[in-house]
Formats: C-alpha cells, structure tokens, sequence
C-alpha cells in the first residue's frame, strides 16, 4: 500500500513483512529526503509498526552529515516514554557503505536509543532478510 509519494520519494507499507519501505530517488539527500523520513518515522509510531527499510541506493556518496540526516531525526521523533524495538535497514552503494565503515566510531553507534537497532546494507534482499529476522 503505497502511503507517499512524490518522483523523489516514495513511502509504502507491506502488511504480510509488516514492514515500511522508504525508497529515495534523487541524487543525493536534501529537504525532500528529511519530509519523506519524517513522514515514514511518523508513520512507524502512529502505526505501531517496527520495521522500517531505507533505500537509498541510488543516492551521490554521503557526506559526514549522514548521521545527522537518518539518525537525530529518528532520536527527535522518539517519545521519551517510546521503548518498543524498531528496527531500520538502509541499503546504500558499496561507495556509501565503505564511507559507513570507514567513518564508523562508537561514538555514532552511541547516538541511536537502545531499543532501536539500524544497520546498513548493500543488497535489498539482505536488508529485508535481516529485517524479517527481528
């Protein structure tokens, strides 16, 4: 069921993975990724739904501002009293995912709340695989 959607951005939700699918189309991340990231965050605490698939694929290699894109908004949009597990897979280029492991510190691990569990991928099929696991 597709829930948003503009030609950069789609947002769906598959009821059988009971799972939210985020694919980003544009070139590189902008004002449109941060609205349709915080539409599918709000859809995860609204919905209840625990899963979330980021695909961002097709994007320019990331910049140091990644962390600040995917992950203090995922911080921000939290209730304090929001304890359920959520799990988000970002399947990004090798070239992004390199740039992730190579510019990874305990520190950025650090900024996610304990019960939520984010992690990257190079295949969609891992990412959903891993996902399906949680």
């Amino acid at each position: 069921m597709t829930l948003f959607q503009t030609p950069e951005a789609s947002l769906t939700y598959n009821s059988a993975s009971q799972t939210l699918h985020l694919s980003y189309n544009a070139t590189r991340l902008s004002v449109s990724f941060g609205e349709a990231y915080q539409r599918a965050l709000k859809q995860m605490l609204e919905h209840n739904v625990g899963k979330l698939l980021l695909d961002l694929k097709r994007n320019a290699p990331p910049t140091e501002d990644e962390t600040e894109q995917i992950l203090l908004p995922l911080i921000e949009a939290l209730p304090a009293h929001h304890h359920q597990p959520l799990f988000i897979a970002a399947v990004v280029s090798e070239g992004q995912y390199q740039y992730q492991i190579g510019n990874y510190s305990a520190s950025s691990g650090a900024i996610a709340p304990a019960h939520v569990e984010f992690n990257y991928f190079t295949s969609r099929r891992d990412a959903t695989a891993w996902l399906s696991e949680n």
